[in-house]
């Protein structure tokens, strides 16, 4: 008896020799040659599974089989399985959709992203599978992390195999409208996509256009910040920010540090002008200066190719290229502009500041272009019971922007010493000298990885799988910023290295070895590699996998792991902007800083330990229902992070990011990539997973003349939530320095992080009508200051997608042009929920608005789709 694909298949066969390791050795090459060439050819032909007959070859060897065709699953029970029926109740139309509505089952216990299989195949990347139709697809398995250990991956993330049809062909006209229910941001989308699945070829090809309009503040409730003095007349403060004038404050009866500039002409040469607004900063509405939402237009091209190369070979190719433009508006710019006292037009004794936004020039853009080009492909076979699979990919992104950061005003405030009139409109040319910040990052990786797959040893209780990888990698990058503050850097890295994975199965059930134990294997792996400019890194794995009983399953992991920072974080270009708005949680205030963005060539490596215990449960054996709650502890030294809420306690603990003047005041910060010294988290991750037929079966029609009794349909259904809690999550940014709880009050990146928090999901399907919703919650959490106006309060936020789809046909059956055509409509974020946060004081801080922090809001969507 043997286990192939969670399924139990009799094997029959005779070998020559006496020793038991003699006999497993014969057993095993004889196993794992058939599951390298039938099982295989069979993934690949996208046969049903049905049994396979080996004729005798001489040797008196009669084998009979059967298999699930391009399963994966083996020893590790799967977390979910999705069949073509649970596949159309999710309603996805594309991939992407289709990875959205299950994202619960498929994202990893530390947030990863899952490795992507096709027919229990690797691919060279998620190009490969990414232009599928859903519906070229006949069944979805979700595997946790230990998994991706027989694959050549770490087990670290967790993996979906998606099992195609067999014979599949379709041509996909496809386009949306959409807007949100609030104004702007309208977008469109088109797309033109081919399938052909036809035994072991494969042909997609796919291409779209995208286009959203930008979202301008002024179509949203944003307020301007009482703590910025621009003003599109102006607002006059002191030289120093004391004392404006001492007779401005005898006229207004007070001491006076700001005046609005007043909005008569006329007033603007008199002292009683100013004193009639003091100390009360008029505040203006940049609303159609200044985009919260870029314009953006994308087009997108790819194609994948795969065949069979002879009877022994498989092969594939994939292609694609993608180019996204966006357009941006950062609102009128600001100057800050000297007044003297011998200004003609100044009522003022001394020299003033006027802090003022100059709108009678053309406001301040933004431009980014972003080019992404993939080439992949795999090579794969068997070879006496080896199976053995070559992939190589490139990839390459150019980042190219284009970024107005402000006007130079040594024109203007050389016109204004000279007499120039400061508190009216100025000539546009002496505003026309702009300070541009021209940058390009260009990034290309290129690699190979060979995974060689066999069954050398079969013990009582199973075979032994091994597992080797061999890879080489390399990465380079060069940027540059071109404008008032230079930077070009190039750099390269190459990295080399192989892996070794071993499962041995020390009991089993159906091998009658200790049956009464259970199912119980082990698993190590070991990944060395050299990597330029850090040299070796070590990853090492050790797991146990324990079917206690038929449908419950325990799996036991323990990680170590070493990671270069990736290249973009050494490379990117240092961009310096002045006058941007942060919010200093020292004060409590907005303040206008030096922004310093960019890499940091001086990273270094991460490491990391992970210990996790997994439990999964499969209560019914004849329902797809499925349980896993998996609890990890990791510990990270080195990470690499961006600090951006710079609290008293992470200033503290790094001033090097931060410059005050002699006042306090907040001057520059940066924010830019580095490494933190220690973190420790405990989390709790459970998904819960189900899909399936509703009712009971109904009769079968009475079958016509000469053809076979259907069964009448029934309404399919899929449904699963993923939830996750954290325990603790701490984190020390120095040696020597205090830890800060990240679910107790402190923050780095500008909000408390919740305890709880999670997906859920669901549809339901019956003759080609059905419906779908999907939902996010996370928990409330705080950001705790001694400061009222930055003790902050993050209230509980959730959000739910809904869509509902209808075959157009089923109400016009007459219609030849409606077959296969569908009518879908989404509607986003449902609640039109947003983040709702107050401050000490129960104010909303100007920074956290809800519509700076969700500025798209509820959208609705109609897409039409057309199958050829």
């Amino acid at each position: 008896m043997l286990r192939v694909g969670g399924r139990i298949v009799r094997v029959k066969t005779r070998c020559h020799g006496v020793s038991w390791l003699r006999s497993g050795l014969c057993g095993s090459a004889g196993v794992a040659a058939l599951l390298g060439g039938t099982i295989v050819s069979a993934q690949q032909a996208g046969q049903s599974p049905v049994p396979q007959k080996v004729e005798p070859d001489g040797s008196g060897s009669d084998i009979v089989i059967t298999g699930q065709r391009g399963s994966a699953v083996s020893d590790i029970y799967p977390l979910a399985t999705l069949d073509a029926r649970a596949i159309d109740a999710t309603g996805a139309s594309t991939m992407g959709e289709l990875l959205r509505a299950i994202r619960s089952t498929t994202q990893s216990a530390d947030g990863s992203e899952p490795i992507f299989l096709l027919n229990a195949q690797r691919v060279s990347g998620y190009q490969e599978i990414g232009a599928l139709p859903p519906e070229a697809i006949e069944k979805v398995e979700v595997l946790p992390e230990p998994a991706a250990l027989k694959f050549g991956f770490p087990p670290t993330r967790r993996v979906v195999n998606f099992i195609t049809k067999r014979l599949f062909r379709q041509i996909e006209i496809r386009g949306t409208a959409g807007t949100t229910t609030r104004g702007g941001s309208a977008r469109a989308e088109a797309n033109l996509g081919l399938t052909r699945l036809r035994n072991d070829s494969r042909l997609t090809a796919t291409l779209q256009y995208r286009h959203t309009d930008a979202l301008f503040q002024s179509e949203r409730d944003v307020v301007p910040d009482p703590d910025i003095l621009f003003d599109t007349i102006g607002n006059v403060t002191g030289v120093n920010g004391g004392e404006i004038d001492p007779a401005l404050s005898a006229a207004a009866g007070q001491i006076v540090t700001v005046a609005p500039v007043p909005e008569a002409p006329a007033d603007r040469t008199t002292l009683a002008g100013f004193a009639a607004g003091a100390n009360r900063a008029r505040l203006s509405d940049l609303g159609p200066y200044r985009t919260l939402v870029p314009r953006n237009d994308a087009l997108k091209a790819e194609a994948v190719l795969a065949n069979r190369l002879g009877k022994t070979l498989a092969w594939s190719i994939s292609l694609s290229a993608e180019q996204s433009r966006d357009r941006a508006l950062s609102g009128p710019a600001p100057a800050i502009l000297t007044v003297p006292g011998t200004n003609g037009y100044s009522p003022f004794a001394g020299p003033v500041l006027l802090h003022r936004y100059l709108t009678e020039v053309d406001p301040l853009r933004q431009r980014q272009t972003t080019t992404t080009l993939h080439a992949g492909g795999t090579l794969r076979g068997a070879v006496a019971g080896w199976r053995w699979d070559l992939s190589a990919a490139w990839d390459e992104q150019i980042i190219d922007g284009r970024n107005e950061r402000g006007i130079d005003l040594q024109a203007a405030n050389a016109a204004i010493a000279n007499g120039a009139n400061p508190f009216a409109p100025l000539d546009p040319s002496l505003l026309s000298a702009r300070l541009i910040d021209v940058a390009r990052l260009r990034t290309s990786t290129a690699n190979a990885k060979t995974v060689v797959t066999g069954m050398p040893l079969r013990l009582p209780a199973g075979e032994v799988t091994v597992t080797a990888t061999a890879e080489v990698e390399r990465s380079s990058a060069s940027s540059y910023t071109h404008g008032t503050n230079p930077f070009d850097l190039s750099l390269g890295r190459t990295s080399s290295g192989g892996a070794i994975a071993i499962a041995i199965p020390l009991t089993s059930r159906h091998a009658r070895v200790l049956p009464f134990i259970g199912d119980l294997s082990v698993n190590a792996s070991a990944n060395a590699r050299e990597v330029s400019g850090f040299g070796a890194l070590l990853d090492t794995t050790y797991g146990v996998t324990w079917g206690l009983l038929e449908g419950i399953q325990l799996l036991g992991l323990i990680k170590r792991s070493a990671a270069a920072p990736s290249v973009a974080n050494l490379s990117t270009p240092v961009v310096i902007t002045p006058d941007a708005t942060i919010f200093d949680y020292g004060s409590g205030h907005t303040e206008l800083v030096t922004l310093i963005q960019g890499g940091n060539p001086g990273l270094a490596a991460e490491h990391r330990l992970v210990k996790s215990l997994a439990l999964n449960i499969k209560p019914f054996a004849k329902r797809e229902v499925r349980l896993s709650a998996t609890y990890e502890e990791t510990a990270i030294n080195n990470q690499t992070g961006t600090v951006y809420a710079l609290t008293p306690r992470t200033e503290a603990a790094l001033p090097e990011l931060v410059t005050r003047d002699a006042s306090g005041r907040l001057v520059s910060v940066a924010f830019r990539p580095i490494n933190f010294y220690r973190e420790r988290q405990r989390t709790l991750n459970l998904t819960l997973s189900a899909n399936g037929m509703l009712g009971k079966p109904p009769p079968a029609a009475p079958p016509k003349p000469g053809a076979a009794a259907a069964a009448p349909p029934r309404p399919s259904f899929y449904a699963g939530m993923g939830p996750s809690i954290k325990f603790s999550d701490r984190l020390q940014l120095r040696p020597g320095t205090a830890e800060l709880d990240l679910l107790d009050g402190d923050t780095i990146y500008g909000g408390g992080a919740p305890r709880a928090f999670g997906y859920a999901y669901g549809g339901i399907n019956y003759l080609g009508h059905g419906a779908t919703f999907d939902c996010w919650y996370g928990g409330g959490n705080r950001v705790r200051s001694a400061v009222p106006a930055s003790d902050l309060r993050f209230f509980p936020i959730f959000k739910l997608n809904m869509s509902a789809y209808v075959a157009v046909h089923r109400f016009l059956k007459t219609e030849a042009w409606t077959r296969k055509l569908q009518l879908k409509v989404e509607v986003s974020n449902l609640t039109d929920a947003h983040q709702r946060v107050r401050d000490g004081n129960g104010q909303v801080p100007n920074r956290f608005q809800p519509d700076y922090l969700e500025p798209i809001g509820r959208t609705v969507s109609l897409t039409l789709r057309k199958l050829l």
